[in-house]
């Protein structure tokens, strides 16, 4: 893609350094020509090598810190709009913290605290989905707090355990704990239990039922909510493979795209029901016996895979600048292109794909050659990049032979 206007009155501002901001920054580049700054502690090489961005390191990334950082780019271009933007639950967070304090010439679109808390409190986003007609999981909330002992699961085993907020939980995950917990049985999770305690973690874990089914049953979609409250991006798509690390698990890498019509109506009509603003995407498990789509998850961001969507022949970062600087009010964009999108070697991909017409769908797809990887850009083709690119990539393997050899049927 290329951008069909170059803007000069818009700087984006990207916060992260990992492969979703840099489909960020591709994102933004595409839609208007501009060099998109990220701010981060530091960058994977694939970004330190870019050409279509410029960085800015900061000592850490809290209040203080980025206020710092956004206050000086914000003197350097005062006479242009800063749009920023953040891809992780923790980095909204921080966000929503330091909205009201950010330099007047900063564009920040993230929700409110109220539909930012209704949605990343799994607990209370399964109250909504319910409302709204969306299957969840059999839940049970567990309170770490205090020292008060923990009654046994009722629900029968396996079950999957989680935090409750992410974004509350960083803390933790950063100290080796993962981000999702298979568990075979009551003694496993009450070790889980006194671990967390231990580490200081004293927030709210869920116990959920396990949904069957290799990583191909998981579904992806995504939304924006405009600022007239209405749906301006629809986007969906199967998974093929998630990432198997502990600390990435559940983090789709590849993925084709699917439409999702039904789904996208009740999930907007919950959105709006909690006043919701700006983009969010959702974790969705199909049961492998009666079909059922189960909701797992909502991110009150993008999400990592946002190019996906550019993949389905939609530019989210354009329909943000449509809707928050432009004040167009668009009809809504919806990512329907065939295509397949990965960020892993076709070849690991396909050995994780068991069903055989999911597969010659794929083939088909390599084959026209609709296949997209945000990392592989034709306008950022230095050659410090692609070595860093193809090292990312081969690395992509050994983590898979390491964590998750073979599909397995419960995605575990």
């Amino acid at each position: 893609m290329t951008a069909s206007t170059h803007r000069l009155d818009i700087v984006p501002v990207v916060i992260g350094g990992d492969i979703g901001a840099y489909a960020l920054a591709r994102e933004f580049n595409e839609a208007i020509g501009a060099k998109p700054i990220l701010i981060n502690t530091g960058f994977i090489g694939a970004i330190s090598h870019s050409k279509i961005l410029t960085t800015h390191t900061v000592k850490t990334l809290d209040d203080t810190c980025l206020l710092e950082a956004l206050t000086q780019l914000s003197i350097s271009a005062a006479e242009k709009t800063l749009l920023l933007v953040a891809n992780t639950d923790q980095l909204i967070e921080l966000l929503e913290r330091i909205h009201n304090q950010l330099p007047s010439n900063v564009v920040c679109p993230i929700p409110s605290w109220e539909a930012f808390n209704a949605v990343c409190d799994k607990a209370i986003f399964a109250q909504l989905c319910e409302a709204h007609g969306l299957a969840v999981p059999a839940t049970e909330v567990v309170h770490l707090a205090g020292t008060s002992s923990i009654a046994p699961t009722a629900l029968s085993f396996p079950v999957i355990a989680k935090p409750a907020e992410s974004a509350s939980y960083y803390t933790t995950l950063i100290k080796g704990f993962k981000k999702v917990y298979y568990i075979n049985k009551q003694s496993e999770l009450d070790t889980l239990w006194t671990d967390l305690r231990k580490s200081g973690f004293n927030g709210d874990f869920l116990v959920q039922h396990l949904i069957g089914g290799d990583d191909t049953y998981m579904d992806s979609i995504t939304i924006y909510m405009g600022t007239d409250g209405k749906a301006r991006l629809l986007g969906g798509a199967q998974v093929l493979l998630e990432d198997h690390a502990p600390a990435m698990l559940g983090n789709p890498v590849a993925m084709v795209i699917r439409e999702k019509p039904e789904l996208w109506t009740k999930i907007e009509h919950m959105l709006q029901s909690i006043n919701y603003r700006g983009f969010a995407n959702f974790d969705i498990k199909r049961d492998p016996v009666d079909g059922t789509e189960y909701f797992l998850d909502c991110n009150p961001r993008i999400g990592r895979n946002s190019y996906y969507t550019c993949a389905g022949g939609v530019n989210p970062m354009q329909v943000l600048i449509n809707d928050v600087i432009d004040g167009i009010a668009q009809s809504v964009q919806i990512a329907n292109q065939p295509a397949l999108y990965t960020l892993v070697p076709l070849s690991l991909m396909r050995k994780y794909i068991r069903n055989p017409q999911l597969m010659d769908e794929v083939n088909r797809l390599i084959s026209t050659n609709k296949v997209v990887n945000p990392q592989h850009n034709p306008a950022d083709k230095g050659a410090k990049r692609l070595l860093d690119v193809f090292l990312t990539e081969s690395n992509q393997i050994r983590k898979f032979a390491k964590y998750y050899p073979e599909a397995t049927d419960t995605s575990f």
